[in-house]
């Protein structure tokens, strides 16, 4: 080999810098997949949230006098809603705030970014904030996690007033 000018030692010093080179390519390569892996778990993070947000806002719909009423309500047991009501109001509520508890857990998990989680985040505020949505907080935060029950119980109320607040407001007016 020594007559073409390469040696064994430079032969295995080449194979070892084109296995190196392989291995970096591979790396980049492996970086790229994860990246796009990321994006397509966000994506369909996203999805899922305005999926389930979706069928949320028809349950409310559907029952919307019962959950206004029940997020104005000041009465601690809800005893100002027929039994109907109650239920309605309390079966959305819960369902909304374990959406809301799902979106939080996946933006701390970093699946959902924080320009789109805090329009969210704001909009829970809204919501929270609302005298029967406490007064139901009191009564059942023990069945979500405690990471969300802290981050609501250490908001503060938006300026901006959920959309049943507003137009309590407005036809007080």
């Amino acid at each position: 080999m020594s007559q073409l000018g390469i040696t064994l030692e430079s032969l295995a010093l080449l194979s070892q810098v084109a296995g190196a080179v392989a291995v970096f390519a591979s790396l980049i390569f492996v970086g790229f997949q994860m990246r796009e892996q990321a994006n397509a778990t966000r994506a369909q993070t996203e999805q899922a949230i305005a999926g389930n947000w979706m069928a949320l806002a028809q349950v409310i719909g559907d029952s919307a006098e019962a959950f206004t009423a029940g997020l104005l309500s000041t009465n601690a047991t809800f005893a100002d809603l027929n039994d109907a009501d109650r239920m309605r109001f309390l079966t959305a509520l819960f369902a909304l705030f374990k959406h809301y508890e799902n979106m939080y857990l996946q933006f701390r998990k970093g699946r959902l970014g924080e320009a789109e989680w805090e329009p969210w985040s704001n909009h829970i505020q809204m919501y929270f904030h609302q005298p029967g949505v406490q007064s139901w907080w009191s009564l059942r935060k023990s069945t979500f996690s405690p990471v969300f029950r802290a981050f609501l119980d250490e908001s503060v109320a938006p300026h901006e007033l959920s959309p049943v607040a507003l137009h309590h407001s407005a036809t007080k007016a």
